[in-house]
């Protein structure tokens, strides 16, 4: 119990973050490029019909994930983060 509450006492948002990051390869590590970029549209469509949909916050997520994708894949997704912003 004692070193769970050490652990608890010195989580920091960095830590929640590669967590994200983590479950985030898990879910969609395995899947194309193409139904990655398929995956994205649709999320974003029901986030914009929601009411929820936050560029800024889409923008926060890729940057999160630069460190795992190629320059071409940042590309990509920068030039889609420029068409669904606008």
């Amino acid at each position: 119990m004692e070193c769970m509450r050490k652990r608890l006492k010195n989580y920091t948002a960095l830590e929640a973050g590669e967590k994200r990051a983590e479950e985030l390869m898990e879910k969609y590590g395995n899947m194309s490029e193409d139904a990655l970029y398929s995956k994205l549209m649709q999320e974003v469509a029901s986030a914009k019909s929601n009411g929820t949909f936050s560029v800024t916050r889409l923008a926060a997520d890729i940057d999160r994930m630069r460190p795992y994708l190629t320059h071409e894949q940042v590309e990509k997704l920068n030039h889609l983060l420029r068409i669904i912003g606008s």
